[in-house]
């Protein structure tokens, strides 16, 4: 007995030590100014509420090191003499990871004696110290911990004011009322194409981003009326930041789970050198499966790999070599027996693929005590292939489109940020793209009732893009500041241009209320091929659209903004854009307002379009304290569009009305562990669509929609229910992280189109149910 007793001592004593034990982790990084990127000497960070109070100051060139931080969560107070204080709050210390943190911390315009009133937390508030509205932060925690952000930043966005998100199974987004490809994708400060798996087939939704949030810092996103660096672009912004690499320790992470997996790696290339590495790569779980079942089609099947190495000099600045690939294709090959066929959308054969690469060089150069340039070299290209045909129940095969597309960037910019004083800080700078196509596609535009392709495309050419902005921040005082800019876009191939000013105001007219208005005027480029491409006409190959303008609009927007307390706050605002100048096709409902990759047309376009989005947009949020959040978004629009024959209708993105009310809570477990149930309700108009002509479409088995009516039915409203359940776990030297997300809990029917119903000789809804389980499981050490 006394043997067994003292066996069982030793084997459980070593676990009960393990659970005791406090387990800690390095908490490091930099404190500089927001506005000059300088490193501050002498900055004190603290970790509020430690007992006795844990703190450290900054070295000369502003680096800090906490060391023995006991893992859970953390809350900091960055303090520095005529500088606002900086709060970090509810900071997330895993024993896996190191946290390395980089901090911008603004100059005071108050007076010293009203710098040591306690600033207040701004946990949304963006990157970008120009955005006034319709801006917000969001960051790779709340993609991890948000339900159905899937560590995908458009899966996240979609839980914001103004989004409306597409279905389950893809990322594509609608901001207030405008196509996903109206949006600007930067990273690394440079302009990319859309970085989502299959983009060409979404429009520039996709099956989940590129890069995984492995790689991800805290970045900005934009709903509207965004400051004047932004340019080319009709609706939003997405302005991504890569991490860079720990700077003195190795560290490595694992990840399995239902997307894919995942290797990433990162650490100084020498000790004791602050020069970094940091990558990632992934493999997909359905590449995996295809592989071991063959006969399995139609999953999407994906790879990427995304890198950032870091430089830092002592007297050339700071260089950063970046850059993310992307492969994927989906394939789909119907029963070669018709009669197991149920609707047309059974019998339809694909093979569709979606490659990019985006790669950069970066270069960070501090000029003086109050000026520093930034400056790109980039290069970027997609490549698109649909190969698609339809089978009759005869089993005759109908080509539907064969199409291949290349397009490509290579973009040049360079930009100084000078402060001028404490109040009054420029950013100026320059954008040069050189941007070609080279497009081969055959396609039938009649699948109804032609056997043969009758589009012919083979072109390629080439244009380029100027861009310059110069943009300004001014305190009036510490209550009052306006945000004002200007840029200008001028397109070499048909010689137009667009001047956009930009205007921004906040004011605090009470302690805890601010009111904001901005005004920017955007425009957005078409597809180069919209342009050049050369069309088959009576008279031989013309290029009709060589001469169309680039679209524009007035975005207006007001907000109000309650600081209920130090993490709870309510935002309103209401917009209103205006789109003109907008390609269309004379005498048709046609715009490219409603534009998406699969449509090919051979008609001349002008400018007579125009569209209007008006709404509100509704945030009501509790940052995470105390272990719980909860967030409630609301948005109310009407989008309407003038076609080509001057009759106002619906768009296609007028669906109304998104509320989405998520929130959370966590505990901690066994002292060293954290466990986490989230979830999201979202109540979403229905798509719009064009009434079925049903005599048509009986007569040849085939959809036929009566465009003359076109958007004007609406399907029925859609209710999605996400959960996700967060299991992580701290041991000394690494860290697990268990995530069970669900969605669409509800099974609700996603609405796709129409289909012809074999079985019952009728045309019906196409609706898809998917309820989507992401289970990972991550390792980091």
């Amino acid at each position: 007995m006394r043997k067994i007793l003292i066996v069982a001592f030793f084997i459980f004593f070593p676990r009960s030590v393990l659970y005791s034990q406090e387990i800690t982790q390095t908490i490091k990084g930099k404190v500089y100014d927001s506005e000059t990127q300088i490193g501050l000497p002498g900055a004190t960070i603290v970790i509020l509420g430690s007992d006795p109070l844990i703190g450290v100051s900054t070295d000369t060139d502003g680096f800090f090191k906490i060391e023995n931080v006991t893992v859970g969560r953390v809350n900091l107070q960055v303090s520095y003499v005529g500088y606002e204080r900086c709060f970090i709050s509810e900071l997330l210390v895993s024993s896996g990871k190191e946290i390395v943190l980089n901090i911008p911390i603004q100059e005071s315009v108050a007076t010293l004696k009203e710098v040591v009133v306690k600033h207040e937390l701004q946990k949304e508030k963006p990157l970008n110290s120009m955005a006034t509205l319709s801006a917000r932060t969001f960051s790779v925690e709340e993609a991890q911990r948000f339900a159905g952000g899937f560590d995908d930043p458009s899966r996240l966005a979609s839980s914001f004011a103004g989004v409306t998100p597409s279905t389950v199974d893809n990322n594509e987004i609608v901001i207030r009322g405008n196509a996903a490809k109206g949006i600007l994708w930067r990273l690394e400060g440079t302009e990319i194409p859309a970085p989502n798996h299959l983009a060409g087939l979404f429009s520039g939704g996709g099956i989940i981003t590129m890069f995984s949030s492995n790689m991800l810092a805290n970045s900005d996103f934009f709903t509207g009326a965004f400051p004047a660096e932004y340019g080319n672009a009709l609706s939003g912004v997405f302005d991504i930041n890569l991490r860079t690499g720990n700077y003195d320790t190795r560290e490595y992470a694992i990840q399995i789970g239902s997307y894919g997996v995942d290797f990433a790696a990162e650490g100084p290339f020498m000790e004791g050198k602050q020069a970094t590495y940091l990558f990632n790569y992934r493999y997909s779980t359905f590449g995996i499966l295809k592989a071991f079942l063959p006969q399995v089609t139609g999953l999407p099947d994906f790879t990427d790999l995304s890198v950032k190495l870091n430089f830092p000099t002592s007297k050339a600045g700071t260089f950063s070599l970046w850059s993310i690939n992307g492969l994927g294709k989906i394939a789909f090959e119907p029963e070669e027996d018709s009669t197991r066929w149920k609707t047309n959308y059974d019998n339809y054969h694909y093979d569709i693929h979606y490659d990019l690469t985006a790669s950069g060089i970066n270069h960070r150069k501090v000029l003086g005590k109050r000026s520093y340039v930034f400056s790109t070299i980039s290069f970027s290209a997609t490549r698109y292939i649909n190969k698609n045909s339809y089978l009759r129940p005869s089993l005759l095969e109908i080509p539907v489109s064969d199409q291949n597309e290349i397009n490509s960037r290579f973009v040049l910019s360079s930009y100084l940020n000078h402060k001028f004083s404490s109040r009054h800080s420029n950013k100026t700078g320059f954008k040069i793209s050189r941007i070609a196509f080279n497009y081969d596609v055959e396609a039938n535009t009649d699948v109804a009732t032609k056997d043969t392709v009758d589009f012919f495309v083979a072109d390629k050419g080439s244009s380029a893009s100027v861009q310059f902005y110069s943009q300004s921040k001014y305190f009036i005082n510490e209550k009052l500041n306006i945000n004002a800019g200007l840029h200008f876009l001028f397109f070499t191939l048909n010689n137009t241009y667009s001047i956009e000013p930009r205007l921004g105001v906040n004011w605090k007219f009470l302690p805890n209320h601010t009111f904001s208005f901005a005004y920017g005027k955007h425009s957005r480029i078409e597809p180069l091929r919209i342009y050049l491409m050369e069309v088959l006409m009576p008279g031989g190959w013309e290029t009709l659209n060589k001469e169309v303008e680039i679209t524009k609009a007035h975005h207006l927007v007001l907000g109000y903004d309650w600081r209920i307390n130090n993490f709870t706050h309510l935002k309103i605002e209401p917009y209103y854009q205006s789109l003109y100048d907008v390609p269309v096709i004379p005498d048709s409902s046609f715009s490219m307002i409603n534009y998406n990759n699969e449509m090919f047309f051979s008609n001349q376009l002008t400018n007579n379009g125009t569209g209007r989005n008006i709404g509100i947009d509704i945030t009501f949020e509790r940052f995470l304290k105390d272990g719980y959040y909860y967030m409630f978004t609301a948005s109310v629009f009407d989008s309407r569009y003038e076609g080509g024959d001057n009759i106002e209708r619906n768009s296609r993105y007028n669906q109304n009305f998104v509320c989405n009310l998520l929130g959370g809570k966590e505990w901690k477990v066994r002292k060293n562990n954290i466990f986490s149930l989230n979830g999201k309700f979202t109540i979403l108009g229905g798509k719009r669509y064009a009434p079925v002509d049903v005599e048509k479409s009986t007569a040849c088995q085939f959809v036929i929609y009566d465009n003359s009516r076109i958007y004007q039915e609406q399907s029925p409203t859609n209710y999605y229910l996400d959960i996700s359940v967060n299991y992580r776990i701290n041991r000394p030297k690494c860290a697990h992280a268990i995530i069970l997300q669900v969605k669409n809990l509800l099974m609700q029917r996603d609405f796709l189109g129409h289909a012809y119903n074999y079985e019952t000789n009728t045309v019906e809804p196409y609706e898809i149910t998917i309820m989507y389980p992401y289970l990972s499981y991550k390792i980091e050490f």
